[in-house]
């Protein structure tokens, strides 16, 4: 049997490279390796030293937990998400004994549906703060976010209370009514000119 000529084989072979070339491929996305994560809004209430009334102390049945409650906008890993969608607001809650700082990671929630996918889980936790002096633990503590599971993202940021000289200064707590407490908000005339903003990696 006669072989092919070169100049024939030449004009094949081309033909299984165009159409090796012309197949479909399916890539993946990247995961991100860096997030920049806002905390807009940020309240905590708890007990002042005193009551405020005649005799100071605080009687059993008057006294509560301390409590933090923050909203933290986060991108939306949804598989329904878009690069245009608007970033995911997730909120975050705790309340723990007067006086300490809740041990350990707790889950935070959203009204989104796709919120409850793996890639957008948000967790936090709070650490004690000790670089500036001892202090109160509810007004000097790392705050630490987790985003995600595959891979996880982390990032953290100290907070301290009621002096702006401070970077890490973003409370402002105040004194209210008798039995009230002390309420903390960030943004305010006491708390550092600047976003509280965590980065994530």
């Amino acid at each position: 049997m006669p072989s092919l000529a070169p100049a024939l084989l030449l004009p094949i072979l081309s033909l299984f490279t165009l159409s090796a070339d012309a197949r479909p491929t399916t890539a993946s996305p990247a995961a991100a390796t860096v997030e920049i994560w806002s905390i807009p809004r940020l309240t905590m209430h708890m007990m002042t030293p005193t009551t405020g009334l005649p005799g100071g102390a605080w009687p059993p049945s008057l006294r509560f937990n301390s409590t933090i409650d923050f909203d933290i906008m986060v991108p939306d890993h949804s598989t329904a998400a878009s690069e245009t969608v608007a970033p995911l607001k997730v909120n975050c809650m705790a309340s723990w004994e007067n006086g300490t700082l809740p041990e350990g990671r707790m889950g935070c929630t959203s009204l989104s549906t796709d919120a409850k996918e793996e890639a957008n889980e948000v967790e936090f936790g709070m650490d004690l703060y000790t670089a500036l002096g001892e202090r109160r633990p509810e007004l000097s503590f790392v705050l630490s976010v987790w985003r995600g599971q595959t891979p996880t993202l982390t990032g953290s940021i100290p907070i301290t209370a009621n002096d702006p000289s401070e970077p890490s200064s973003y409370l402002t707590c105040l004194g209210g009514a008798p039995l009230d407490g002390l309420r903390c908000n960030i943004g305010s005339y006491l708390s550092v000119r600047k976003e509280l903003v965590i980065q994530g990696s």
